[in-house]
């Protein structure tokens, strides 16, 4: 489920799941919603985040989430574009506050 991914051209290594709390690992569970297969859910606050699946049921992820209160998005979004590895870096606000 975690092994480590070497056919990417930025190699992410295997991680060491006791250092994991096992709530945090993926687990398909139970989750009543009103939306489609394929949405993702994110809930900051349980630091969850949730692939809807449909029948009920969606596979439960562990997210990170941000460090200062204020900058978290609250609402809806939609993912307008993907692009494999792509390019970021911080706006200059953000280079200013840090």
């Amino acid at each position: 489920m975690y092994a480590a991914i070497d056919t990417e051209p930025f190699p992410v290594p295997a991680i060491d799941l006791k250092r994991v709390k096992s709530e945090f690992l993926r687990k398909e569970v139970a989750y009543q919603t009103g939306e489609n297969p394929g949405t993702i859910v994110v809930d900051p606050a349980a630091r969850y985040a949730h692939l809807v699946m449909g029948n009920g049921r969606a596979l439960r992820y562990g997210v990170g989430v941000g460090k200062q209160e204020g900058f978290n998005f609250q609402g809806e979004a939609t993912i307008a574009a993907k692009k494999e590895w792509p390019g970021w870096k911080p706006t200059p606000d953000m280079i200013a506050r840090d």
